[in-house]
């Protein structure tokens, strides 16, 4: 009976082997073999089996529904002296401003700016203790704001934040520093918001002190660039008497880590004043940028890291910005290869990108240096053909290329 029983499990086994192996048998052995394979499924699982906990996301954030009345509540509990209650609030606020509709309300209605500058300034002075991460949060609240125009006059206006940005950025405090440099590359990215900062000739001396304070550091943020380039472009005068000519010819001159990119944009603001084109000639910048474009052949493994070049575009711009002397003009007619390098990466053939505004500054620089009349029939013996035959990138470029063939056509001996 029990055999009997047996030969119902595992039909078809038992279908195929009923002459050789007895029922029983047959079912033991599949059942060891199914025990075999539990035990090395179970082995290779990655982790042990228990329920999963329970989301942490709402213990950071203040209750509430994001409606019309959020902001007026959460305005209130940022007040709040219990520390739990003021970071859920401004948690939640930093995420409930990043409606551009909810910043404007909030500046216009809220006096948010205020506000938060008030416990910004507690959280910096000591007055109150942090407990969580208060300053970064008004940090990136204050970044928020800094994107509308309301709101970037209003911290622009406020001296006491402007200290405390800068004074981040000089302790170079970490996991805040980046945020300080973003607010003030907002502000200086409007123009009446520019105004206002330059008024006070403590801003621009503050960041001049921050990139004298270590001239051989490696690398800056690039928020903390555009800050500089946009305040440079404005008052280069100023930066040539804060000592900013120097210190960024010292960083070119020297090869410090992408001294190609912001460095050389803001070496080449300077150049748009008399007394920077001055200081051009003196230190014999045209041979300095001869020298960078003849680094071009120097294998990348022969060179530290970060000082290949990966694009001229700030290279041509100051070389652009520095042929409006005389003195530079004769100087760059003793670089015969100087003209070739900007003709070859005009026509594309150096290994780098060609973009519109690369070109266009390749396109300007061959006109100012074919002042010249030596360099001016080089550049109508050797590159007019492949000048008149590129394609340009845009509008710009092509009205570029265009005055230049026309110009390059004429005789030399043509005043006009």
């Amino acid at each position: 009976m029990w055999e009997q029983l047996e030969s119902y499990r595992n039909h078809f086994i038992q279908k195929d082997f009923k002459t050789l192996i007895k029922p029983s048998t047959i079912n033991q052995q599949q059942q060891q073999e199914w025990k075999t394979f539990y035990e090395k499924r179970d082995y290779c699982k990655p982790c042990n089996q228990r329920c999963p906990g329970s989301s942490t996301y709402f213990d950071d954030r203040a209750q509430l529904a994001y409606g019309w009345f959020a902001l007026p509540k959460l305005m209130k509990e940022m007040n709040s002296d219990v520390s739990l209650t003021h970071w859920r609030a401004i948690v939640s606020l930093s995420e409930f401003l990043l409606n551009p509709l909810n910043v404007q309300r909030a500046i216009l209605e809220m006096d948010i700016v205020r506000k938060v500058k008030n416990a910004f300034m507690r959280m910096r002075l000591k007055h109150r203790k942090e407990q969580y991460n208060e300053v970064e949060t008004y940090l990136r609240i204050f970044n928020i704001i800094s994107r509308n125009l309301d709101g970037a006059e209003h911290i622009a206006n406020r001296k006491c934040l402007m200290v405390e940005f800068y004074k981040i950025l000089q302790k170079q405090e970490p996991l805040k520093e980046h945020m300080a440099a973003e607010i003030l590359r907002n502000l200086t990215g409007k123009p009446k918001v520019l105004g206002i900062i330059l008024a006070d000739d403590e801003n621009f001396a503050s960041v001049a002190k921050i990139f004298k304070q270590d001239p051989c550091q490696r690398l800056y943020s690039t928020h903390l660039w555009h800050h500089l380039c946009d305040i440079l472009e404005v008052a280069p005068e100023q930066g040539i008497e804060l000592g900013l000519f120097e210190l960024l010819h010292s960083r070119i001159f020297n090869r410090l880590p992408k001294f190609w990119d912001m460095t050389a944009k803001a070496f080449a603001l300077l150049l748009r004043c008399e007394e920077g084109q001055r200081r051009f000639d003196e230190v014999d910048a045209i041979k300095m940028i001869y020298d960078i474009f003849e680094e071009s052949y120097i294998k990348p493994t022969r060179k530290l890291p970060l000082q290949q070049v990966e694009n001229y575009e700030y290279v041509l711009l100051m070389l652009l910005n520095g042929l409006h002397s005389k003195k530079a003009l004769w100087r760059s007619r003793e670089f015969t290869m100087l003209t070739c390098h900007v003709a070859r990466l005009c026509v594309g053939r150096m290994k780098t990108p060609l973009n519109p505004r690369l070109q266009l500054y390749c396109l300007k620089a061959l006109r100012e240096l074919a002042v010249m009349p030596c360099t001016k029939r080089y550049m109508i013996d050797n590159w007019l053909t492949e000048i008149q035959e590129q394609e340009t990138l845009d509008a710009d470029t092509e009205c570029a290329r265009d005055g230049l063939v026309d110009w390059l056509r004429r005789d030399i001996a043509d005043s006009s």
